[in-house]
């Protein structure tokens, strides 16, 4: 009969015991994970409908409800529309880089 080597199977169990706290601490983390992207998306939700359910009462205004006293557009004189294209025309600059 073959000796039993109790600390090799003191070493082995201690291991094999490791290697499940291992196993069920990286399932706790991907369910954490899961988790917290389903309530970070439900509280992004319930903000943006809060958002839409208070936005009527800061874009209320007073000054839009009366009518303009002129019929529409504002008449421009053609002599001023004209020294505005003429203005146009002579300071255009093709070095300036507006996109900047």
């Amino acid at each position: 009969m073959s000796p039993i080597d109790i600390a090799a199977i003191e070493r082995h169990a201690r291991a094999l015991r490791a290697e499940e706290i291992r196993r069920i601490n990286g399932i706790f983390a991907e369910r954490l994970r899961v988790m917290g992207r389903l309530l970070a998306a439900t509280l992004f939700s319930a903000m943006l409908a809060l958002a839409e359910a208070v936005r009527p009462l800061f874009s209320w205004n007073p000054q839009a409800a009366v009518p303009p006293a002129t019929g529409g557009k504002p008449s421009i004189a053609l002599r001023v529309r004209a020294n505005r294209i003429a203005r146009q025309l002579f300071s255009w600059n093709p070095e300036v880089h507006h996109h900047v």
